[in-house]
């Protein structure tokens, strides 16, 4: 009888805990505007501190001037792929880096945030995908943005989305 006893009590301390676990995760989501991250506003890239500088350069640049009251690009624009399965792919493998990094990382973090190569391959799929028109008149390099040798969008025109990151 002392067996069962034992263990029911320790099946109530597991559930005490995974109470505390659960509430604490739910608590994180809410002070991070977890809800944020589901849609497209520019906004939702601001919520960290460490994004100030970068969000205010893109409200700086010409991506970020409204058009019929949106504007002409947003973050995820640039730098999310478009079809819907990969988009939120992108979505939850960041969502999931950034808040590994920013909780149990926190003296680690970088003062300014840098592209990785295959986000650097998405801001310039996504450029040439806007601008395909201007890019056929271009040199013809940057078509295939992952040859050897080909040019960089963001090469000459560095401070377009924001300065840093690149």
């Amino acid at each position: 009888m002392e067996e069962k006893s034992s263990s029911s009590g320790l099946f109530g301390i597991f559930l005490i805990l995974l109470f505390v676990f659960f509430a604490m995760g739910f608590y994180t989501f809410y002070k991070a505007k977890g809800t944020s991250y589901f849609g497209s506003a520019s906004e939702s890239c601001n919520n960290c501190h460490v994004m100030n500088q970068v969000y205010n350069d893109y409200l700086s640049g010409p991506h970020s001037k409204k058009v019929a009251g949106e504007p002409r690009a947003s973050c995820m624009d640039c730098h999310l792929p478009h079809d819907f399965v990969n988009k939120w792919i992108a979505k939850a493998e960041s969502g999931l880096r950034h808040a590994y990094a920013f909780t149990f990382e926190l003296e680690n973090l970088p003062t300014h945030l840098s592209a990785n190569e295959k986000s650097k391959h998405t801001v310039q799929d996504n450029c040439i995908r806007c601008h395909a028109d201007y890019v056929a008149n271009a040199i013809n390099a940057t078509a295939n943005s992952h040859a050897n040798n080909s040019l960089s969008c963001v090469s000459c025109h560095a401070s377009v989305g924001h300065v840093r990151g690149f």
